[in-house]
């Protein structure tokens, strides 16, 4: 267990939206089925602008982690996620692909997710094309909008494919027992030589780190 689980701390930090100075709190927590995580929050009372980012707690997993789930009810739309920046995003029904790092880290729920990816999108677009657009792709582009937004209504059931080669992101699941959520499969598998070497793990030596972490777990297990 990391020093400082389960204390908040406060320091000063900088609005990412109107960089007025504001606070920033931060806490170690155990999320149930996932991991330790670093929680950094911070709000700003002069534009009101909210932002909330989850930092990996422990040591690097060894298997990267594929999450899919099929949204069905609204009790999907409304599970927690936590995405990573080294986490790619699918939803076949719509060939939607987003590559790892697009997005950034995000804590929000399935339907949030869909939101952040179509205001991300239109924000592109907009920026890329402006009024030189033309009709063709124009309406492609708002048809394709349409399709992502329709998501939410749940007209159709849909799926959500979250894969991290780090492991680092998580969806809640609705039952009691992950077990029993049919609707949520989780799929461990080997990164490949490319992945370990995109993220820098080729020739990183984790051992120190490793061994400072089983240290603890122990120091953590005797206390208890």
């Amino acid at each position: 267990m990391m020093p400082f689980s389960g204390q908040v701390m406060t320091f000063p930090s900088t609005c990412g939206a109107c960089a007025t100075q504001c606070e920033c709190r931060m806490f170690v927590t155990n999320i149930p089925y996932f991991q330790e995580v670093i929680v950094m929050a911070s709000s700003c009372d002069a534009c009101g602008y909210r932002n909330s980012e989850v930092k990996p707690g422990g040591r690097i997993p060894l298997k990267g982690k594929k999450i899919k789930v099929h949204v069905k009810n609204i009790k999907d739309l409304n599970r927690d996620v936590i995405k990573s920046d080294t986490a790619s995003i699918k939803i076949p029904e719509i060939d939607l692909e987003l590559v790892s790092g697009t997005l950034g880290g995000l804590v929000t729920t399935v339907e949030g997710l869909i939101s952040k990816i179509s205001e991300s999108l239109e924000r592109v677009h907009g920026f890329t094309f402006g009024d030189s657009l033309d009709d063709t792709r124009r309406r492609k582009w708002k048809e394709f909008r349409t399709r992502l937004d329709k998501l939410k209504s749940l007209d159709e059931p849909w799926t959500l494919i979250i894969d991290d080669a780090l492991a680092n992101s998580f969806v809640s699941p609705v039952a009691d027992d992950i077990k029993d959520d049919n609707q949520l499969t989780l799929e461990e598998y080997e990164r490949s030589w490319e992945q370990n070497e995109e993220l820098g793990l080729n020739d990183m030596d984790t051992s120190s780190a490793d061994a400072a972490y089983g240290s603890a777990d122990v120091e953590s297990s005797n206390d208890g």
